[in-house]
């Protein structure tokens, strides 16, 4: 847990695994965190259409006491100059302010995924990729864009790496992965069943897997044993969001860095795979 949690990240990270009833509470919140602040506990369940007993369980799904200590909690996210107030595109804005809100998203996303980041399990990634015999990458949609960058950052530092986006060949990889290995799901809503799937069969194979996912208690989170989580938008649900994008190729870019800060690869060894980039792509004059 967070020394200072971020309730409002913590309800959207859990919003798809709670029950339909608490929901109901958690989407409230998200959308009038400030009203709630001020309603007691039976004006919450009467506003959200539910008991005071599920707003206490959504109280304790979030590891807290009761509702008392949600309150605290919110106030305190309200209080604190990095606290979340949702920005949208409306069909009615002007370009300016599309463009304005557009780069607030963006910045929103990678603010909210650094105060998601856990470090432990950062190193953790880290040192299971750096003494991998092999590491596969598996997405669908949007993040194929994301693997695809992750296996050229892994083969940049001389991993063996590969980035599977067909469903059938995550099946086949999978299948062929053992202790010695990795096996990677990238999915922002966690609801992939192509990776989680894959995701399972490296698991009963001995492999690691690892997750980069918005959603706690989704398929693809709950069959990684590490698990990293991205940020977007409290409502934001799409596939192919540049905001989520961003947050993920951040934490792909996170990963690389401290891959190199511990030495993976020597910087001997990256040197002679940049001069031959470079080789490659100035030598013949074809490419300027």
């Amino acid at each position: 847990m967070m020394s200072e949690r971020q309730i409002l990240l913590e309800i959207k990270q859990f919003l798809p695994s709670l029950p339909e009833q608490q929901q109901k509470v958690g989407r409230f919140v998200l959308d009038r965190s400030h009203e709630t602040l001020s309603l007691s506990i039976s004006e919450l369940a009467d506003a959200c259409g539910v008991s005071n007993t599920t707003v206490l369980r959504f109280c304790r799904r979030l590891g807290l006491k009761g509702y008392r200590e949600f309150r605290i909690e919110l106030a305190r996210g309200w209080d604190s100059p990095d606290s979340l107030i949702y920005v949208k595109v409306h069909p009615d804005d002007d370009l300016a302010s599309v463009v304005n809100k557009i780069f607030q998203i963006n910045i929103q996303a990678l603010q909210e995924t650094q105060h998601t980041l856990d470090l432990h399990v950062l190193d953790q990634i880290v040192d299971a990729i750096r003494v991998s015999r092999r590491v596969d990458i598996y997405a669908a949609g949007g993040a194929g864009v994301v693997a695809r960058e992750f296996h050229f950052k892994c083969m940049q530092q001389g991993v063996n790496a590969n980035a599977f986006l067909d469903s059938q060949m995550q099946v086949m990889s999978a299948a062929s992965l053992t202790e010695h290995d990795v096996g990677i799901g990238i999915s922002h809503t966690g609801r992939q069943i192509q990776v989680a799937e894959a995701l399972e069969l490296a698991r009963e194979g001995g492999a690691t897997t690892i997750a980069l996912t918005s959603y706690r208690g989704t398929p693809v989170a709950e069959v990684a044993d590490l698990v990293l989580y991205t940020a977007a938008t409290a409502t934001d649900t799409s596939y192919g969001s540049p905001s989520v994008r961003n947050a993920q190729m951040a934490l792909v870019d996170v990963i690389y860095e401290a891959m190199i800060l511990k030495g993976k690869v020597g910087r001997e060894k990256m040197a002679r795979i940049a001069r031959a980039i470079s080789a490659h792509t100035t030598g013949s004059g074809q490419n300027r």
